[in-house]
């Protein structure tokens, strides 16, 4: 019985290890909330906005009652001719501890989220905006009208200042985008940061009185690629690019499943950029009716739709772009927790990734060392199943010595299930043995296990975390192979010293399992790796104690 519950145990690991890269390629595209409402063009021209060489008429495929996004495929019409607008482009640096922001005065947008905690595989700084082809910047605002979102793009606004630092001295600042265009447009853009805080509040207003009639519908969107694009072995089981979370539902968007815009309304807490480790997204708070995903070229957008009155627009959001941290995500609200996904497996035992990650980070301020923190939490979680797990190999080892008794039965009894079933409850009775013993000790620690494995998979923390010697980082594979071969003997071993219950084929299943889960490994983080290999010490030793020492 044990030695069955231990092959399906093993057997059901490899499949929910092998489920997420199953998963990542052959999931069904996300459910997409896309407005189902007929867009009938509209052939009514545009008034001249004052200025302009000429007048313009409304996009094609514009419906009034709802909006195509700005720059989607119905859209990508060729540029407007404007007048050249006058200024010249400067950039705006601020430093914020954690974050340092480069802004444009053209359009008052985002250039650079740099994180100096954090490099990419070149050595260089995280710069969480990707944008190499030079599409629509980050946090630019945009229109349903053409020409007006000409303006908003590539007037040059007035910065309040050239530049800021924070400080613990100074932890909070503002930086504002004034636009006055003859056109009549007014635009002002505020940000306002804080000392070592991943987050700042954007508010937007927008007027123009002398084009109240044309009832303009605007945008602020990001984009594309956000969120920083990074490398590494195990991304097979995270999704990284567009998310909505919307209506108490996570929403994700990959570029291939994108065939038209998707509008998500209702409760909409945020839309996002994410990968496994980093993520930015748009929280907003006042003045947004809709958030919206789309394609510009072969790059995902993703955006809040402002309410608009009278072509008019007040409204205000917070714009969150750093680390998928736990505790962070949590102090922050409005759900950005949800930005990590463990997957639908993970997610139900996402409860106790918690805890395991405070406990991870108290022998983190300890050792200063996550391997050997790693190794510590392993041990206590150890020592807290040791009495259930010590059961389990009494009960197992009892199990072995009747062995023969039950075989007997069972021949005897071939014929007559019923009454093969009698003896044997007699004989467990006898022997005082439980064939169900092992099984819930074992099941019980399934739940931990599985926590533990998303805690370290997903924890940032690990990100370029040293170890020793060859090990220099313990989020990707040990470059020398090394640990996994250890965590195979060790598997190799704990199988030897395992009593043999069960027919021949079952053994040899089982004493072939460290070969395979030993090229398993090979792909997987170091840090995971360490806990599976000091595990299995830890249980070899418990082993030997149970049938060797009480013997």
């Amino acid at each position: 019985m044990e030695k069955r519950l231990l092959l399906a145990f093993v057997l059901s690991l490899a499949v929910f290890v092998g489920w997420g890269a199953f998963m990542a390629k052959f999931q069904p595209p996300p459910v997409e909330h896309i407005d189902e409402q007929p867009q009938v063009p509209v052939t009514a021209q545009s008034p001249s906005v004052p200025g302009s060489a000429t007048s313009f008429p409304t996009p094609s495929g514009f419906a009034t009652s709802r909006p195509q996004p700005v720059g989607s495929s119905q859209q990508m019409a060729a540029p407007v001719a404007v007048n050249p607008f006058p200024g010249e482009e400067k950039e705006i640096q601020v430093d914020a501890g954690k974050t340092h922001y480069v802004f444009s005065n053209r359009g008052g947008v985002l250039k650079q989220i740099l994180l100096p905690r954090f490099n990419n595989d070149d050595g260089d700084t995280i710069n969480l905006i990707n944008n190499p082809d030079n599409l629509t910047s980050a946090l630019s605002l945009k229109s349903d009208d053409a020409e007006i979102t000409s303006i908003l793009q590539n007037a040059y606004y007035e910065p309040s200042t050239t530049s800021i630092v924070l400080g613990e001295s100074n932890p909070e600042a503002i930086l504002t985008f004034t636009l006055k265009h003859e056109s009549g447009l007014e635009v002002l853009r505020e940000y306002k940061f804080r000392y070592n805080d991943y987050a700042l509040e954007i508010k937007t207003r927008i007027t123009a009185l002398p084009l109240a009639t044309k009832n303009l519908q605007y945008q602020i969107v990001l984009g594309p690629e956000m969120g920083g694009k990074i490398s590494s072995q195990t991304d097979y089981i995270v999704f990284s690019g567009a998310t909505v979370f919307v209506n108490n539902e996570r929403f994700e968007h990959p570029l291939e499943d994108l065939t038209a815009p998707a509008y998500h309304r209702g409760d909409l807490k945020w839309v996002a950029f994410q990968n496994k480790y980093f993520g930015s997204a748009l929280v907003p708070l006042q003045g947004t009716k809709a958030g919206v995903v789309y394609k510009e070229k072969d790059h995902v957008f993703v955006g809040l739709e402002y309410e608009s009155v009278q072509s008019a627009v007040t409204a205000s959001h917070i714009f969150y772009a750093g680390t998928k941290e736990l505790e962070i995500l949590e102090e922050k609200g409005n759900h950005l927790v949800r930005m990590i996904d463990y997957g639908w497996f993970g997610n139900k035992f996402a409860f106790l990734v918690k805890p395991l990650l405070k406990v991870l980070a108290y022998f983190y301020g300890v050792t200063q060392n996550y391997g050997w923190s790693i190794i510590f939490l392993t041990v206590i979680i150890k020592l807290l199943f040791f009495p259930l797990t010590h059961k389990s190999f009494k009960s197992m080892k009892g199990m072995t010595k009747i062995q023969p008794y039950v075989k007997v039965i069972q021949e005897r009894n071939k014929d007559d299930r019923k009454q093969m079933n009698e003896e044997l409850l007699e004989l467990y009775k006898k022997h005082k043995v439980n064939p169900v013993g092992g099984c819930l000790p074992m099941l019980l620690q399934i739940p931990v296990f599985i926590a533990l494995y998303h805690a370290l998979f997903f924890s940032i923390e690990l990100r370029g975390a040293p170890f020793i010697g060859w090990i220099t980082d313990l989020s990707v594979a040990d470059p020398y192979y090394v640990t996994p071969v250890i965590m195979g003997i060790t598997m190799f071993l704990q199988q030897r010293m395992t009593p043999s219950i069960g027919d021949p084929m079952q053994q040899k299943i089982m004493m072939f399992l460290p070969i395979v889960f030993t090229f398993l490994f090979i792909s997987f983080p170091a840090g995971l790796v360490i806990y599976w290999t000091v595990n299995n010490i830890l249980t070899i030793s418990q082993q030997y104690y149970i049938y060797k020492v009480l013997d």
